[in-house]
């Protein structure tokens, strides 16, 4: 009698243990349509704190621990075979710096959540790592269920993010496995715009050419309209004008001094020791979707009505200012929290 009351114990114990555990499960794909075909998915795990998060499920809120099926590395390299036929000589690797769900304010109806994502990939030929694609972000969500839509995404998520790597060469200088701890700061010593010296006045059409300080050739004149407001750059030669239209620039230069293309327009570009940063927060910087990953990944969840995008995009140039730093290796926005 005792022993069945033991294990009656011992089993009612395992049901709760997993009853407070939400594991992610991967659907979908991570289907490499390009050329480059990979021989193996692997994943190293850089992550200071492996806990991913716990948040409230249900109507009835209960606190579960969101958790992978078993390891990072053997759930990704699990998932890229189930629709990959493996390559030969080069692997794909996956640097993983952060991935932590939290949920925050409710308005009664939903509830704002927030995914902070941290990762690097890397092909992998022998013993050397050469890059491909990285991205620092912070995703927010709102939903009346916004714990089950963070962690139904977190797939969609990754698989964007991998198959954007896959349509990239890679590039940059090959390290061993011992320099991927901190690659950008690697490499960051690499590029002329953060030699600390003058940047060259001039149009930037991308972030390559800013950061490798190579504008555009020729005097460009800038002109604005009536607001004030940059509209384009104008330069003449030998009797013909040739035109760039603002929404084409990534930044330019005038008088040393270096303004960033926005979806608020052109902003300040400061620099101090970690590089180039925008000072603002999102709401200069993204236009606002109901989920802010929806329109960079095309997430689960639907698009919020007009009205609700203008009260939300008003609050979110409202919150806290602070520097959103460029990525020298993407030319994208670095929007981490601590």
């Amino acid at each position: 009698m005792r022993k069945l009351m033991q294990l009656a114990f011992i089993f009612g114990a395992i049901i709760a243990f997993a009853q407070t555990k939400e594991v992610i499960k991967f659907r979908g794909n991570i289907l490499n349509y390009t050329e480059n075909p990979y021989a193996f998915f692997k994943v190293i795990d850089q992550r200071e704190d492996k806990q991913i998060g716990t948040l409230p499920f249900g109507e009835q809120k209960e606190m579960k621990e969101v958790v992978f099926p078993s390891t990072p590395d053997a759930d990704f390299s699990a998932w890229y075979l189930k629709s990959n036929q493996p390559g030969k000589l080069t692997d794909f690797f996956l640097v993983l710096k952060k991935l932590k769900l939290s949920t925050g304010e409710s308005d009664g109806k939903k509830t704002e959540g927030k995914m902070d994502f941290s990762a690097q990939t890397f092909a992998k030929t022998g013993d050397k790592y050469q890059f491909l694609y990285k991205k620092d972000t912070v995703f927010t969500f709102y939903d009346k269920e916004v714990s089950e839509l963070m962690v139904k995404n977190i797939p969609a998520v990754f698989s964007a993010f991998i198959k954007k790597a896959y349509s990239l060469n890679p590039a940059g200088n090959k390290v061993g496995l011992n320099g991927l701890e901190d690659y950008s700061t690697l490499v960051k010593n690499n590029y002329a715009a953060l030699k600390g010296k003058p940047l060259k006045d001039g149009i930037y059409l991308d972030y390559i050419s800013f950061f490798n300080q190579t504008p555009e050739p020729g005097d460009y004149v800038l002109e604005s309209n009536s607001k004030g407001d940059i509209t384009k750059a104008v330069k003449e030669e030998n009797g013909k004008k040739t035109k760039i239209s603002a929404y084409k620039m990534f930044a330019y230069v005038e008088k040393g001094k270096v303004r960033k293309s926005t979806f608020s327009g052109f902003m300040d570009l400061d620099q101090d020791e970690n590089g180039f940063y925008v000072l603002g927060n999102r709401g200069h910087i993204f236009p606002v979707q109901s989920n802010s990953a929806y329109g960079m990944f095309g997430l689960i969840g639907g698009v919020a009505g007009a009205i609700e995008q203008r009260a939300r995009q008003k609050k979110m140039k409202s919150g806290d200012v602070q520097k959103i730093y460029i990525d020298p290796l993407t030319g994208e926005y670095d929007f981490s929290e601590e």
